[in-house]
């Protein structure tokens, strides 16, 4: 089973704009309904104890990023979201040489907003705390209840 559409993927990384303050592209249907739809389903509840809570200036949200607590299909997707395979294709189609993965998702992982919630445009660090890397690019998923 395919849980990501590469196809929508390498189109969406064709379709990059180099923006000068923030680059990004916009990818439609990087998952099928029927994966967005289970995706959505194996979020915990906002109130699960187990979530990080950030309440600041920037964001008011709540977040998890320990690989033992997703569930399988959660799991499975971020292991591909890691994948050399993603990498490599990120590294062709974007001209960026050396992109690794944060197969530790510092700064990843799920996160959430109920009613109230806020992400302001922000910069969590520039060089990763562990790996010492300069952050490049981040993905971001939407997984709006259907």
């Amino acid at each position: 089973m395919n849980l990501i559409n590469f196809n929508n993927l390498e189109k969406g990384l064709r379709k990059f704009k180099n923006e000068k303050n923030f680059p990004y592209t916009v990818i439609d249907d990087f998952f099928s309904k029927n994966i967005a739809a289970k995706l959505e389903k194996e979020f915990p509840n906002y109130k699960d104890k187990k979530l990080h809570v950030y309440n600041n200036y920037c964001e008011v949200k709540k977040t998890l990023n320990i690989w033992n607590l997703f569930p399988q299909l959660t799991y499975s997707i971020f292991t591909i979201l890691n994948s050399e395979k993603v990498i490599k294709l990120i590294i062709k189609k974007l001209k960026i040489p050396n992109i690794i993965s944060d197969h530790g998702l510092h700064g990843g992982g799920w996160s959430m907003m109920s009613k109230g919630g806020r992400l302001n445009p922000h910069l969590d660090y520039s060089l990763h705390p562990k790996m010492r890397a300069q952050r490049k690019l981040n993905l971001i998923i939407f997984l709006p209840k259907q």
